[in-house]
């Protein structure tokens, strides 16, 4: 076996787990992630052929969340029909129009995850959805954790604003 392709297996031995959790709730379906995994697996062979990248968990964490991201649009298409006109009262807290109503509020604070762009993106995602602390997030970033606050802040009231617009884009966050 070569010396890449080791690397790689070593690679996803470590974090393939991490990864995995990653894609489970970027996504909500297991299936999906079990096919994401195998994406990601060929995406991180082609780019270990090409060579050129220094930090190979962040990269692979960075290309999951972009492939679940990536899986999320191209669903979009097949939602049959918007939250708002499916809205009705109801008296118990645990009916399936419920469950279905928090799951369609979900989708669309994961769809406005995925309006984000670059680096906000995926600070956001490790610290809300990994719950990982500003240092680390900062550390694989090359950033300091003060601009990985920055970074969150902006893109929480990004959220904010795409959420409670119904998802029209209201603004765009800015990398720096």
């Amino acid at each position: 076996m070569s010396d890449r392709r080791t690397e790689l297996l070593e690679l996803l031995d470590r974090s393939g787990a991490s990864l995995y959790a990653l894609l489970t709730r970027l996504t909500l379906r297991q299936d999906v992630a079990e096919e994401l995994m195998q994406d990601l697996f060929i995406k991180l062979s082609a780019a270990r052929e090409q060579g050129g990248v220094e930090c190979w968990h962040a990269y692979a964490r960075r290309t999951a969340i972009n492939l679940a991201f990536d899986w999320r649009r191209r669903e979009k298409s097949r939602r049959s029909c918007p939250l708002d006109e499916s809205l009705e009262c109801v008296s118990q807290a645990g009916s399936p129009l419920v469950k279905l109503i928090e799951s369609e509020e979900l989708d669309q604070v994961l769809a406005a995850i995925g309006r984000l762009h670059g680096p906000s993106r995926e600070a956001f995602v490790l610290r809300y959805i990994q719950q990982e602390s500003y240092e680390d997030i900062a550390q694989h970033l090359g950033k300091t954790p003060h601009h990985v606050r920055a970074l969150c802040s902006r893109a929480m009231s990004a959220m904010r604003d795409l959420v409670l617009k119904d998802g029209r884009e209201v603004q765009h966050v800015e990398d720096e």
